[in-house]
């Protein structure tokens, strides 16, 4: 291939770079020394820069590639991948930042010149900046100065995200689930450079101050589109968190489908803030069955997270009320209740968890049959906070952490 046999420079292969060193440049050769050792994460991220053949292929990739400045620009990509298949090659250059370091414009046109006289496929960008979609990044480069390149850009903490949902693959061999289990640490240290979604738009307080005083907003006032967004991100960040602190497979499900498309969900969510003031997700353990819903109400201020429970079979409704205060012995009952949807039309009970636990039989009380379903939900009420961009993001990562903690000591996980 054009853009290995023209290398100015020794194959610089990856390795783990000393700490001492950038920061994004031990962060990016961690990534790439365990896309070289792991083929079911190099295929997994391959795929989602469009090369579908990433575990089979024959793949090569180096750090800190130079070509001949008399023939070349002075660019110096961080990264080159290239993959064979059969007779196709494809391969994309890689820019790598971390911490608050954002990718630079001028750094991507002039890459994308390169690629071009080295049929290098495609750009990827790493960096701490999210994208709503890895073909959308968070830089425009005009389609003149793109070169007919393909362009992806991806978060740290969204490759996190990938990382950790490999984590719980099976068929991993043991070498290759520690090395992944190490390259995880890493990406979790504090010292790493990733960094997660940890405050709302700048638009946040004005949105949430017109909601609560009922001054409202529509679908099209400016700033609404960057709420929502931001939103995603923030539902997206506690997904790699949930199955961090779970090591299960955590699915992020939404009420448009799954065949819903990223600008479905994100009109839905759009008119969803502008009639009702609110904002929305569930998270789906998916080993366990369970959902976890998230709501966001910004005319109240509430933040509401709820765990749906199936009782055990073969349990009355005594034995099942018993149960599940059992299971709750430690849990924390800070504006927590509990509703036991019994069988029959409207036939719910609800009751404060500390009420609970001093005397369940209320909870039971008429009932002979097991409840259809057991809904714990947590409130977290407070105004200053709720209005503020990156206390708003603490709490609600607080109170789904929270419950889902609650639910892995109660052996429902």
């Amino acid at each position: 291939m054009k853009c290995i046999d023209q290398l100015a420079t020794e194959l610089n292969r990856p390795r783990l770079t000393p700490k001492f060193k950038k920061a994004e440049r031990t962060l990016l050769s961690v990534f790439m020394r365990t896309l070289e050792l792991i083929p079911e994460v190099r295929a997994e991220f391959l795929s989602l820069c469009g090369y579908g053949a990433g575990k089979s292929c024959s793949y090569t990739s180096y750090m800190e590639v130079t070509y001949p400045s008399n023939k070349y620009p002075d660019g110096r990509p961080d990264g080159l991948i290239s993959c064979q298949y059969g007779k196709r090659n494809w391969a994309a250059f890689i820019e790598a930042k971390a911490e608050k370091s954002p990718i630079r414009l001028d750094q991507m046109q002039e890459y994308a010149e390169l690629a071009s006289m080295l049929d290098v496929d495609a750009l990827i960008s790493l960096s701490n900046e999210f994208a709503r979609a890895p073909s959308e990044p968070p830089y425009n480069i005009p389609n003149g100065k793109r070169r007919k390149r393909e362009i992806y850009h991806f978060a740290w903490a969204e490759l996190r995200t990938m990382l950790e949902l490999q984590r719980v693959n099976d068929a991993l061999p043991p070498v290759e689930a520690a090395i992944l289990d190490d390259c995880l640490d890493y990406f979790w240290s504090s010292g790493s450079g990733v960094s997660a979604y940890d405050q709302m738009p700048p638009e946040w307080p004005d949105f949430v101050q017109s909601a609560g005083v009922g001054v409202g907003f529509q679908t099209q006032t400016p700033g609404i589109t960057e709420i929502v967004k931001g939103w995603h991100q923030e539902r997206r960040d506690i997904r790699s968190k949930l199955i961090h602190e779970t090591h299960k497979t955590v699915e992020l499900r939404h009420e448009t489908g799954v065949r819903a498309t990223p600008d479905d969900i994100l009109k839905h969510d759009r008119k969803r803030l502008a009639e009702d003031y609110e904002l929305a997700a569930t998270f789906y353990l998916k080993d366990a069955k369970l959902p976890v819903s998230v709501l966001a109400g910004l005319k109240d201020r509430k933040i509401t997270v709820s765990l749906d429970i199936s009782p055990p079979d073969g349990k009355g409704a005594k034995a099942s009320v018993t149960w599940f205060a059992k299971c709750a012995t430690e849990f924390d009952c800070s504006k927590t209740s509990v509703v036991f949807d019994w069988p029959g039309h409207g036939n719910k009970v609800w009751m404060m968890l500390e009420d609970l636990k001093k005397d369940p039989e209320p909870a039971f009380q008429g009932q002979k049959k097991s409840p259809k379903r057991i809904r714990l939900t947590r409130q977290v009420h407070d105004v200053r906070r709720f209005k503020s961009r990156k206390n708003f993001v603490v709490d609600v990562e607080a109170a789904v952490l929270s419950v889902v903690r609650d639910a892995v000591s109660a052996g429902w996980t």
